[in-house]
């Protein structure tokens, strides 16, 4: 039996961001290096990566050194200095290293990251600012996956007022062609699609749908 390979990610920055991505990508057992010009960011995070290096991750010499191009994809997550974003960013893509994610401070930053050739250009703080917005605006859906301007990927907890409505009869009364893509009760996935599906309180269901359907899908009866 093969043993799948362990990927490589480099991290560039450890502020908040860029801790959460290291250690999150060690937990899934990934080999995971640091870079931060920071001795103490390195040295409160460097047992429990593969690698951790207290250097400059803009300077050109030290990324070449690092051999960066080997790496499945690295990580600019660095905070306030669009300069270093700006300059790592382009070594990175000169050096040929295949994907090159960076953190944009703002939309003047994004702009240039786009022309430098960023894989892709994150912004943490408006993505979770929208995120929080939608579930505080649906208390009852736990989570959501955007798959365009309007159809999301939803996970819905059950709420008492729904509790034993076929889901069926949900769908019809609101009108809603939604679909239901898995049900989870307690630990254990609920084959739906052997029998009609009663819902029942605390179920959480993932559906598909438009904005509107799933709305629809959220208020009492």
């Amino acid at each position: 039996m093969s043993i799948m390979k362990k990927k490589q990610f480099a991290i560039i920055g450890l502020g908040y961001f860029g801790q959460t991505i290291a250690l999150e990508l060690t937990r899934l057992e990934n080999d995971v290096l640091v870079i931060d010009v920071q001795e103490k960011f390195i040295n409160n995070i460097a047992d429990q990566v593969t690698h951790a290096i207290v250097a400059d991750g803009s300077d050109e010499r030290i990324l070449r050194e690092l051999n960066l191009q080997q790496y499945d994809a690295v990580v600019i997550a660095i905070g306030e200095n669009i300069e270093a974003s700006l300059l790592s960013t382009m070594h990175l893509k000169a050096l040929g290293v295949k994907e090159v994610w960076v953190k944009a401070l703002n939309n003047q930053h994004h702009k240039l990251l786009v022309k430098l050739g960023a894989t892709r250009i994150i912004h943490p703080e408006h993505e979770m600012g929208q995120r929080t917005a939608q579930l505080l605006n649906y208390p009852m859906v736990n989570n959501y996956f955007n798959l365009g301007p309007n159809h999301f990927v939803i996970e819905m907890l059950v709420q008492e007022e729904h509790d034993g409505i076929l889901m069926s009869e949900l769908l019809q009364q609101t009108q809603s062609s939604a679909k239901l893509l898995a049900v989870k009760r307690g630990e254990a996935i609920i084959d739906h699609m052997l029998q009609p599906y009663r819902l029942q309180q605390r179920d959480q269901l993932v559906l598909l749908g438009s904005l509107s359907e799933l709305r629809q899908l959220s208020l009492p009866l």
